[in-house]
């Protein structure tokens, strides 16, 4: 039986990946886990003199009264700087006697270091919503991911923390709540003082804590886009799919099975369980429709519209063909909904309402579009020369290794390690010999994968990415002793970067196979060999 050692033995660690890093950087020296998880473990032995406490007002108290809420024990290390010594921070939500109740950690730094992040919390940001310690962690991997910066999770919880004082100080922290009977919603949100790396602006939204004698009025913190914002109040409001506006769930799921039933035959629906019926064509219809209304925003005046408005009605080009090869035109009712809301002011929602779809050769379309004068809508362009979504397997691929092994593993993409990564990750020196060890499955998979693309151009499926409006590339990554022998483990996406002294490729994500032909579906039907789906077309209908 494994006896849990160190802060380990103490409470929950929240920050297992960042700890010794954290401890590292204070101390500019090498750190032992074997030592430090000694040293800990023996002052843990003596906390009722060794550690010193605080009340949940942090005022000092003792390990035995029954009201300790914090408390530091000294991990043996001190400053590079000026030699002081160096703590880890334990709280708990209940006042208790050391050693007893549930505490979470850890946090790195000298007492007075420590002090004032519990301090804020209990002013600032976590006073206001209510945060676990790991959410800080996912916050920080999205807000660099967002930013395109490399900063670490103290960086970002100051940062956040700034933030939310200067918002509440300016008063701008905006509440929605919805005034309807379709959704019960309520969030608050700000502004960050970062923006996306193509200058989207962000922000912290908070949901409404609805646990009975909850300290703080909201829960939780989610990083999003103005434009998702923006979204998320849509959501209130109708039932939609993107831009498309349908009465329930049933009659959008009547649409895509007619639409799918209409088109030429191809698998529009994904093989993983519990997915919605048609999520290949959802996702196709949502993406195209945001593409369009993107070319138009970017177009020059004069411009013919994509997403066209004759009388009241909005027309586009799905871009799929019919089992007569004629262009499948969508229809719907131009429908907008104008609210004014807090910090983010008025706006006005456009929407795409009872989309129907015709033949190019239908009256319904023929009426409106002759062909001379008034041509129909043009497709969805993502690139203007051929050579931008043609892989070039000559240049080098860079990695950003936290991002694509660890994480790709607790999201579910790595499905070979998953197992084994339940049994280490909360031991860094076995999770960080694991991750070395994915490290060099990938680079070998890379390897192979790049040899094989120099050899059939096909291999690399190129993908849009929405967020940035950029094409990336997919290539497959065996894990197994053979390419030939199965499907690939997962696919990798590749962005093509070259702001630098020579252009490369760097690991963007890892997707499953399900996520990789979603994402390839909007550019073109996937027809390379790793990359059929085993859906057959039989599942694309649905029950009576």
């Amino acid at each position: 039986m494994h006896v849990k050692q160190g802060f380990r033995a103490i409470g929950y660690i929240s920050n297992n990946n960042t700890y010794l890093k954290d401890l590292r950087h204070r101390c500019g020296d090498m750190v032992s886990y074997e030592e430090l998880d000694r040293f800990v473990s023996r002052q843990w032995a003596q906390r009722r003199t060794a550690c010193p406490c605080w009340d949940k007002q942090l005022n000092p108290t003792t390990a035995v009264s029954g009201e300790a809420s914090y408390f530091i024990i000294n991990t043996g290390y001190v400053t590079q700087d000026d030699g002081k010594p160096i703590y880890g921070g334990f709280s708990a939500t209940r006042p208790s006697v050391l050693g007893e109740g549930s505490w979470n950690g850890v946090l790195i730094g000298t007492e007075e270091e420590i002090l004032t992040q519990w301090n804020n919390e209990s002013t600032g940001l976590g006073k206001y919503t209510f945060l676990r310690e790991d959410w800080y962690e996912t916050m920080a991997r999205v807000l660099n991911r967002f930013s395109g910066e490399e900063q670490t999770e103290e960086y970002w919880r100051q940062k956040l923390d700034e933030d939310y004082r200067k918002a509440e100080e300016e008063g701008r922290i905006g509440v929605f709540e919805a005034s309807n009977s379709f959704s019960s919603s309520c969030f608050s949100y700000f502004r960050l003082s970062v923006d996306t790396a193509d200058g989207q602006s962000l922000w912290a939204v908070m949901d409404l804590n609805r646990r009975t004698g909850a300290q703080q009025k909201w829960y939780g913190l989610t990083i999003a886009t103005r434009a998702t914002v923006l979204d998320r109040i849509l959501d209130t409001h109708c039932y939609r799919l993107g831009y498309f506006h349908f009465e329930n769930a049933r009659a959008m799921n009547a649409f895509l099975q007619e639409l799918a039933e209409s088109t030429m035959a191809e698998p529009w629906s994904l093989s993983t369980p519990g997915e919605y019926p048609y999520s290949v064509l959802r996702n196709y219809l949502e993406h195209t429709l945001d593409h369009l209304l993107y070319e138009d925003w970017k177009a020059e005046p004069g411009t013919p519209k994509k997403v066209d408005e004759v009388a009241g009605k909005l027309y586009f080009n799905s871009g799929l063909l019919n089992h007569f090869f004629r262009q499948i035109i969508i229809v719907g009712d131009k429908e907008e909904w104008t609210v004014d809301l807090p910090i983010l002011g008025k706006h006005t929602f456009s929407m795409l309402g009872s989309p129907r779809f015709f033949s190019d050769q239908d009256v319904e379309i023929t009426n409106v579009y002759d062909g001379a004068v008034y041509k129909v809508p043009g497709i969805a362009k993502y690139f203007t020369d051929y050579r931008e979504v043609m892989f070039n397997a000559q240049l080098p691929i860079s990695l950003n290794d936290a991002h694509i092994f660890e994480d790709g593993v607790e999201r579910g993409r790595l499905p070979k390690y998953q197992q084994e990564y339940e049994q280490v990750k909360d031991d860094p020196n076995k999770k960080a010999l694991l991750c070395a060890r994915i490290a060099r499955d990938f680079s070998s998979a890379i390897e192979r994968a790049r040899l094989l693309a120099e050899r059939n151009y096909k291999l690399a499926v190129p993908q849009y990415w929405i967020e940035t409006h950029e094409i990336q590339y997919l290539l497959p990554i065996y894990l197994g002793e053979r390419e030939e022998n199965g499907r690939p483990e997962c696919a990798l996406a590749l962005r093509l970067v070259q702001t630098g002294r020579a252009p490369y490729y760097r690991g963007a994500t890892i997707l499953t196979l399900d996520m990789a032909y979603n994402n390839a579906r909007l550019l073109a039907k996937p027809d390379v060999f790793w990359l059929n789906t085993e859906t057959a077309l039989e599942s694309d209908r649905l029950e009576p």
